[in-house]
């Protein structure tokens, strides 16, 4: 493969980079991937992201490995054979014990997303991962319980490893944690614990726990009510593409008085209220 060092495109500081990736050196390549993977400094470039993935791979490099897969198994048009060259390169590296690979190889094949979907090996290299302590795969194993996917159902389980991922600072282990508990499924339920695990979890920016906890605040369930709050928790989840919070928005109507009818779904369950200006 040709350099792209020529190019007049380029600062001079991403010029040496190149030339210092080109005589091998992996902290030049690593910072390649990602200035043109993610478009900073140089205008986003996918094709020559993946060109330094395979020439750290080509070296034996296991983080320029795993990132060769991410980028092929991300193509805007991903043919079946970046598939099977992304599988390949992934489970190598997962069978190296790469806790990062292991967990994503798990999400991949338990969901079905960007892999066709593998329940068997979705357990295995979450539960590889797991034992890593890997807090996502910590998270899916307990979700995996919780809902009997692959595994028989314990609520027990689900609530031992989603500590586990909660211990690890999971996003994703906080808010259904939360689901748990709010439920009382595998332990004692708890509002008021269900929505400091919900505050935890949207901190650490899971966008879809900030409607169960706007309805929370919206209800009063577990906290003080306030509807502020959870209409302002329900404009960010939508902003951030929460198609329920998009949907929830969509739903109020105000009238020539400025009094909004909000309608909420939770779980099945249809949430109702009038909500009018004080003046």
């Amino acid at each position: 493969m040709s350099s792209y060092a020529d190019s007049k495109a380029v600062s001079k500081s991403t010029q040496q980079l190149i030339k210092k990736a080109d005589q091998g050196d992996l902290a030049a390549i690593h910072k390649l991937i990602s200035i043109y993977g993610k478009g900073e400094i140089v205008a986003k470039d996918e094709n020559k992201a993946l060109y330094y993935a395979k020439q750290g791979a080509v070296l034996g490099d296991t983080q320029s490995k795993y990132m060769t897969g991410m980028i092929l198994l991300h193509r805007t048009d991903v043919s079946k054979q970046d598939i099977a060259e992304a599988t390949k390169l992934l489970t190598e590296v997962a069978e190296s014990g790469h806790v990062q690979t292991q967990a994503t190889l798990g999400s991949y094949y338990l969901t079905g997303e960007r892999l066709p979907k593998n329940i068997e090996l979705g357990i295995k290299w979450t539960e590889a991962a797991a034992k890593q302590n890997h807090g996502l795969a910590l998270n899916n194993l307990g979700w995996m319980y919780y809902k009997g996917t692959g595994v028989q159902q314990d609520n027990q389980k689900a609530v031992e490893y989603l500590e586990k991922g909660v211990k690890q600072n999971n996003a994703l282990a906080y808010a259904n944690l939360a689901t748990l508990y709010s439920r009382g499924d595998g332990v004692k339920q708890n509002d008021k614990k269900a929505v400091e695990l919900l505050e935890k979890a949207a901190e650490l920016g899971e966008a879809t726990a900030k409607v169960n906890l706007a309805l929370a605040y919206y209800n009063g369930i577990g906290t003080k009510k306030d509807q502020d709050k959870a209409y302002r928790l329900i404009q960010e989840a939508a902003e951030a593409g929460v198609p329920q919070a998009i949907a929830m928005l969509q739903e109020a109507q105000t009238d020539s008085k400025g009094c909004r009818e909000v309608k909420s779904r939770v779980d099945g369950k249809v949430y109702t209220a009038i909500e009018c200006p004080l003046f």
